[in-house]
Order: structure tokens, then C-alpha cells, then sequence
């Protein structure tokens, strides 16, 4: 059985992932909802357990990667699947990246011949939507998003590659969840690549790769995409 942690994992594309996980692993489930949180874990069996923080809030993400850190000694899968979509630059930058990346840090001690898995968008906007800073308006906020979610990978995959941990992105799909009006009409709640990049060999030594929905690799636009772009763009946020 292996140690995972799901970020955002009582809704949407984190609980669908949470589901297919939650009979042969041991799973910690992250939220803000306590009462969702505590409904999905009765649902999902013995091996859920839950723990209830904002991650983009400095002081809830040091409280949530202390209990995480009394439950498991080792992480073999850390999932970001929470994400909102922003009204503001600001909630983009704490919401989306700099809470991916400041709970990486504080469970670095944890993390050894791990996986580390960020959920995207759809691949082809990532590699239509120029990587820029500009977040004026809700379409640029989103293009932001995804971009940088991608680059992010690049930075997380360098710091990590000598404790053996690899860092991948992932398009789940398109699934229902409360993210959008136009995502809450979806019918499908299924996130099968979810499982696969989890627990596959296949993908064992793979680092730095974008996944679409059906496990495939695809290709990024090498003038967007590298680990001295991702290091350039980011280094005004992860400081």
C-alpha cells in the first residue's frame, strides 16, 4: 500500500482520483470543508483520513504539513488537485502556485523516490496561451494559471531530482466539480489517469512531462517550456 496525499480530494477531480485510490492505499485527503471532508472519508473506507486547511494561508499550510507529517513518516504520492479560479491576481499567485510550492518545501523531509503529480489544463491551451504576468482580466488569470502551474513543474522537478522524486503535470479530463459554472454542468466524474500516474511503472522515471487524459505524453513548446524559462518567470513569486 502506498502513503497518498490529495489536495482538494473531497470534490471535483481530487475526490474522483481519492475514489480509485482509496481501497488498496492509504490516502490523506486535504480540504477546506471539514464537513464535505469528513462525509467523503466515511464514504471512502478506513484507509481516508482527513486534514482541514486553507493551503494558501502561511500559518494553516505549517499546521496541515505538521499533522500530515504525524501520519505518514513517508509520502510515496502528493497530488495537487485544489485550485480555484481566481478573481484577483493575488488569489491566482497564493491559490494556484505558491501553495503548490511552499507545502513541496514543507514536506521535502518526507518525499524520497516519490511522485508528485499537479493537475493542468488542457494541453493544447497550455501550448497556445503566451506565458506572461499579465492577469487583468479572467481569461488572462486562466492562461496564467496553466501556464504557470507547467512551469512550476520544471522549477519543483530540479529541486527534487536528487532525492529520486519525480514531478509531472496532468490534463484529468473534462470533469464535473464546482471550479466553473460551465464545469458543474459536466456529466463525467471519472479521472481514471488519475490511478495511472499514481501507481503505474510505466512512468517510474519520467520527470518533467506533461500528461493528457488518456496517459499520453504531450509535447511542450520548447520557447515556453524549460526548467531556465520556469526559473526566470518564477523567480519573482517563489521567493
Amino acid at each position: 500500500m502506498k502513503n497518498i496525499v490529495i489536495t482538494g480530494g473531497s470534490s471535483g477531480v481530487g475526490l474522483a482520483i481519492a475514489k480509485d485510490l482509496a481501497q488498496e492505499n492509504n490516502i490523506i485527503i486535504i480540504g477546506r470543508n471539514k464537513n464535505k471532508a469528513t462525509i467523503v472519508r466515511n464514504n471512502l473506507g478506513s484507509h481516508v483520513k482527513t486534514v482541514i486547511g486553507d493551503l494558501s494561508k502561511q500559518f494553516e499550510r505549517e499546521l496541515v504539513i505538521a499533522q500530515i507529517k504525524t501520519i505518514f513518516p513517508h509520502i510515496d504520492v502528493l497530488i495537487y488537485s485544489a485550485g480555484i479560479m481566481p478573481r484577483t491576481a493575488s488569489e491566482n499567485i497564493n491559490s494556484n502556485l505558491l501553495s503548490h510550492y511552499y507545502l513541496t518545501l514543507g514536506l521535502r523531509d518526507v518525499l524520497s523516490n516519490s511522485r508528485i503529480l499537479i493537475v493542468t489544463g488542457n494541453p493544447r491551451v497550455i501550448n497556445l496561451v503566451p506565458v506572461c504576468d499579465i492577469q487583468n482580466n479572467t481569461l488572462a488569470r486562466a492562461a496564467w494559471l496553466v501556464t504557470h502551474k507547467t512551469l512550476l513543474m520544471f522549477v519543483l522537478a530540479d529541486q527534487l531530482k536528487d532525492q529520486l522524486t519525480t514531478v509531472n503535470s496532468f490534463f484529468p479530463g473534462d470533469v464535473r466539480s464546482e471550479l466553473m459554472d460551465y464545469t458543474k454542468t459536466l456529466t463525467n466524474t471519472a479521472v481514471p489517469v488519475g490511478k495511472y500516474l499514481a501507481i503505474s511503472p510505466d512512468i517510474k522515471h519520467l520527470s518533467g512531462v506533461l500528461f493528457d487524459e488518456n496517459g499520453t505524453i504531450v509535447p511542450l513548446n520548447a520557447k515556453k517550456f524549460s526548467f531556465e524559462i520556469a526559473q526566470k518567470t518564477l523567480q519573482k513569486y517563489l521567493m
